[in-house]
């Protein structure tokens, strides 16, 4: 029993892209670097403390190359002690991240919008981009609402089994999409449960430009969800909004929140490919 407990605390390898055969033959690839990130990028909302055998576990790198990879990251502040023989993030880190959103000016631009949508719905509101097999919020906004989730912006959900990863998916050509399903399907448990009424949504956002999330992975809370595409025709955002399954039924979403989401979706549709535009050099002749 006792081992079970055990084995049941370690937590899951996290997928990594120093598992690409690509990076493993690229002789540019710093791979020492790359391990310092992927201890970093193991903290988030849900697991702001880690200790160093569970950093093992989850980058799946040696014992020994995660306690200097950890010390290294203490001494310059990235990681500071916590509680027992855990560690925790730093300022540092929190510097990194301010620039990061400082470098996504659709975020900002965004903000007022959407928490207009929030507080006129009684929703929560949030813009999220794709890093790898992950849906990251850059945005989040929330109204007075008692039961709306509290995803904070930095937030990090599965790309496949998110009612926010959904919005996101269902922009992309069918070919491209079913590569990113093979690619991260594996890793994620609940995928096998999901993949019904993920099928179903991507139907209906072929008909009606939008995708509805009823319960899917939270049995009281629902989501509609629409992606916003870059100048390269390719989703770059999802802009979601959620509310309790008591305020937000399916009827709600549709004839209240869908019509707005849809109208703030096109207007920073516009705002992105503007910011697109204005960072692309001009060709010369």
């Amino acid at each position: 029993m006792r081992a079970a407990r055990a084995a049941a605390s370690v937590p899951e390898r996290r997928e990594s892209l120093l598992d690409d055969e690509a990076h493993q033959n690229d002789r540019q690839f710093v791979t020492a670097l790359a391990r310092g990130l992927e201890i970093l990028s193991c903290f988030g909302p849900r697991k702001a403390e880690i200790g160093g055998t569970q950093l093992a576990a989850m980058t799946g790198l040696p014992q020994p190359t995660v306690w200097r990879l950890c010390h290294t990251l203490s001494k310059m502040g990235y990681l500071i002690p916590a509680e027992g023989d855990k560690l925790r993030p730093g300022i540092p880190v929190l510097k990194l991240g301010r620039a990061a959103l400082a470098c996504v000016p659709l975020a900002e631009k965004a903000r007022a919008r959407m928490q207009a949508l929030a507080d006129s719905t009684g929703s929560a509101s949030g813009l999220a981009a794709r890093d790898g097999g992950r849906i990251v919020f850059v945005q989040q906004c929330l109204s007075e609402a008692q039961l709306v989730m509290n995803l904070r912006v930095g937030t990090r959900l599965s790309l496949i089994t998110s009612a926010a990863g959904w919005g996101l998916l269902a922009g992309f050509p069918e070919a491209e999409r079913e590569k990113l399903i093979a690619t991260h399907a594996l890793p994620d448990p609940r995928w096998p449960q999901t993949e019904p009424a993920f099928r179903e949504a991507m139907q209906d956002f072929a008909t009606r430009g939008y995708i509805l999330n009823i319960g899917v992975f939270h049995k009281s809370y629902n989501t509609a969800a629409v992606p916003i595409y870059g100048r390269d025709g390719l989703p770059a955002y999802a802009l979601t909004c959620a509310g309790s399954s008591a305020t937000h039924s399916p009827a709600f979403l549709r004839k209240v929140i869908v019509p707005e989401l849809m109208k703030l979706a096109g207007e920073l549709q516009a705002d992105l490919r503007a910011f697109e535009a204005a960072a692309t050099p001009p060709r010369r002749g």
